[in-house]
């Protein structure tokens, strides 16, 4: 009986079937490995990659700076003063040394000489402990204002003036307008969602070129949410820190600057205004942001100065062009620690008790719909919140 022998394939020969399937595999494999990367990077918002804040290029300045403000709250906690007695009756945006950060004055209410001799001694020997790096100089002063003035490097950053009578009268007209802007809307949906269930009228700046730009637009209009555009710009050191797909460069002519901006209208629709996504280099060319306010005042939409730069020449241009504007006063989490998130919203709330209205902006963290969950009360209370386009002038 003669055994059939098995017909051995031969090893290394590929049918043109098999080798489409292995490609086919191999291409799926890869695109769900980026799929998988790219919805996880952004699951959780943004990233302190994907935005930039005034401070971005003075980070040993801002980390004084932070510390400072740090001992400054924690004295006025342990003080026991009202947080209705606490105004930021100044914050300006300061470029000097290479450096660049916000000059703030806090002025604080005290009963009497005595209160404020206290809580004086109590700042000065809590910053002392910062020292060298940080100076504290001034004191009391009998019969005047309690001034202390604190330097971090050799730079002036903070002024304490303690007053024994009312700094800032009530607010005439109610109470004090404060509006909450969200950056880098679009990528994730469920946190939106979020945002938009705190029970305030937070308005949603939209990535033109994130995930889910159109349908959360749609969304939150239909829910009577205020959408903006979100507009990348270049930053300084481009490419290195990237502002994203159809950013606005300082090389494009006019020409380009409009199609971009038409294009990210499209994909956001609904939108009432627009906003910078990071721009630190953009913002400071007044040729540049003339050919963007033209075309947004064409369209009748106000401009926000997320003021990444201290010297954007967004507001004052918008303002000289008879454009809606208003600029940003505070940052919310540009430290996206539950601590300073929670003292940039005390310093938001001292903004608006002193000048009446202030404008926070904010990303898509946990930590910062935390944050604004938890002062949700004391905003629905004292304050006004309102949509941005509100408090533009």
């Amino acid at each position: 009986m003669t055994m059939k022998r098995k017909r051995r394939r031969k090893k290394g020969k590929i049918t043109p079937k098999r080798f489409f399937i292995r490609v086919l595999l191999i291409g799926c494999i890869i695109a769900a490995g980026f799929l998988f990367y790219y919805l996880n990077r952004y699951k959780s918002g943004s990233t302190n990659s994907e935005y930039e804040d005034i401070s971005s290029r003075s980070s040993e300045l801002n980390r004084k700076i932070s510390r400072i403000d740090h001992v400054i709250y924690e004295s006025l906690y342990k003080g026991k003063v009202d947080a209705k007695n606490i105004y930021f009756s100044e914050v300006t945006p300061v470029n000097a040394k290479d450096y660049e950060w916000d000059f703030t004055e806090v002025t604080v209410n005290i009963p009497d000489q005595d209160a404020a001799s206290s809580l004086g001694t109590l700042i000065n020997n809590e910053l002392l402990k910062l020292s060298p790096d940080v100076v504290i100089t001034g004191g009391d002063a009998p019969g005047l204002d309690t001034v202390y003035n604190i330097s971090a490097l050799g730079l002036h950053t903070h002024r304490i003036r303690l007053v024994c009578k009312k700094a800032r009268e009530e607010i005439r007209g109610g109470l004090p307008k404060i509006a909450i802007v969200i950056d880098d809307i679009g990528n994730d949906s469920d946190m939106a969602s979020s945002l938009m269930e705190l029970g305030l009228p937070v308005t949603l700046s939209v990535l033109p070129s994130s995930l889910y730009a159109r349908d959360i637009a749609e969304k939150a209009t239909g829910k009577g949410f205020e959408v903006i555009l979100h507009l990348p710009m270049e930053p300084k050191n481009y490419p290195t820190v990237n502002p994203g797909p159809d950013a606005l460069l300082t090389k494009m002519d006019e020409r380009r600057i409009k199609a971009i901006i038409d294009k990210g209208l499209k994909k956001v629709p609904g939108v009432s205004g627009v906003n910078n996504h990071m721009g630190s280099y953009f913002t400071e060319k007044e040729d540049k942001m003339t050919y963007v306010l033209k075309e947004l005042k064409r369209r009748n939409l106000f401009y926000l100065d997320s003021r990444t730069t201290s010297n954007t020449v967004g507001f004052k241009l918008a303002q000289k062009m008879g454009i809606l504007s208003g600029e940003k006063s505070v940052f919310l989490d540009d430290d996206p620690s539950r601590r300073a998130v929670r003292q940039q919203l005390d310093r938001l709330l001292g903004i608006a008790r002193y000048s009446g209205t202030a404008i926070g902006i904010g990303h898509p963290h946990e930590v910062t719909l935390d944050a604004l969950k938890e002062y949700a009360s004391i905003l629905k209370k004292d304050f006004q919140v309102v949509p941005v386009s509100e408090l533009m002038k």
